[in-house]
């Protein structure tokens, strides 16, 4: 098993989607997965994303540094929202594929663990699903260092996995990402589950126990929505073609009933969760 290397396994994404996917999608969502799915779950982490920002009510002008900024989707999505951006991921061959497609916003290469800039810097620090895939041992530092650049009252905004683990997935439970987030100065807001996604994982679920029960090996990648190990690595072509139809049709029905299991499910039992944190205010 080849060690994770997250510089490195970053870049290689870059390299092997990046020309390939002009809506820079597979590179930082599901690689290796038909164009449709990326289409769909950028449309609900969208949705969430600008309930999220709506909440925060920043003004037009407000600085927004965007953590793991990959190939610039939120970044863009900043720059139409009026705000003032800085975009920030470790992969150059990430950011240059942001700029290819129009990221005008200034973007750095350095790590989340070691940001270049001075406290205080930003009234909102944003991370979609990027502080998963950080090694566990580093993680906590990744977000002190967003919390440090935060100005006092400037929101810390995660979406981050809750369930499932892989060879570059380290997701925690809600209690563990609020509890170690609230331990660096800053108060959870509020918290909600994203992507319930059931019918879709109900089907994957079922593919990897017919596998199993095939002779297939079991994958070691246990998070929601993976690529080949969502159930058709080493299917032949034709079962391959058979398996993304039908999961076309359980996507779909997952879309139609999320806004349902949003209001009827417990948080968590959603894949990822929403987490927002407000920094404290200093005392005159």
């Amino acid at each position: 098993m080849n060690k994770y290397l997250p510089r490195e396994f970053w870049t290689r994404l870059a390299k092997d989607f990046g020309e390939s996917d002009l809506t820079g999608f597979a590179a930082v969502l599901h690689p290796g997965t038909p164009g449709w799915f990326n289409k769909a779950i950028d449309r609900l982490q969208s949705r969430t994303w600008s309930q999220t920002l709506n909440y925060c009510s920043l003004s037009q002008g407000a600085r927004v540094l965007d953590v793991g900024c990959g190939t610039g989707r939120w970044v863009r999505r900043l720059e139409e929202h009026g705000l003032s951006v800085v975009g920030i991921d470790q992969s150059s061959e990430m950011l240059s594929l942001a700029r290819k497609r129009g990221t005008l916003s200034p973007m750095v290469s350095c790590e989340a663990q070691n940001l270049p800039f001075r406290d205080e810097s930003f009234e909102c620090a944003s991370a979609v699903t990027v502080i998963q895939h950080i090694p566990p041992q580093d993680q906590v530092r990744a977000l002190s260092e967003m919390v440090r650049v935060l100005r006092p009252g400037g929101y810390l905004f995660l979406i981050e996995l809750i369930r499932g683990h892989g060879l570059h997935v380290f997701s925690r439970l809600p209690d563990d990402w609020i509890g170690q987030v609230s331990t660096l100065g800053v108060s959870l807001v509020f918290w909600s589950g994203h992507e319930y996604f059931l019918f879709d994982r109900g089907f994957v679920y079922s593919v990897q126990k017919l596998r199993a029960l095939a002779g297939y090996p079991a994958s070691e990648d246990s998070s929601p929505h993976s690529g080949p190990a969502g159930g058709d690595h080493e299917l032949p072509d034709l079962a391959r073609r058979v398996y993304w139809t039908l999961r076309r049709i359980a996507v779909a029905l997952s879309v139609w009933t999320e806004p349902l299991f949003e209001k009827v499910c417990p948080s968590t039992v959603a894949t990822h969760g929403v987490f927002l944190f407000r920094k404290q205010q200093t005392l005159d």
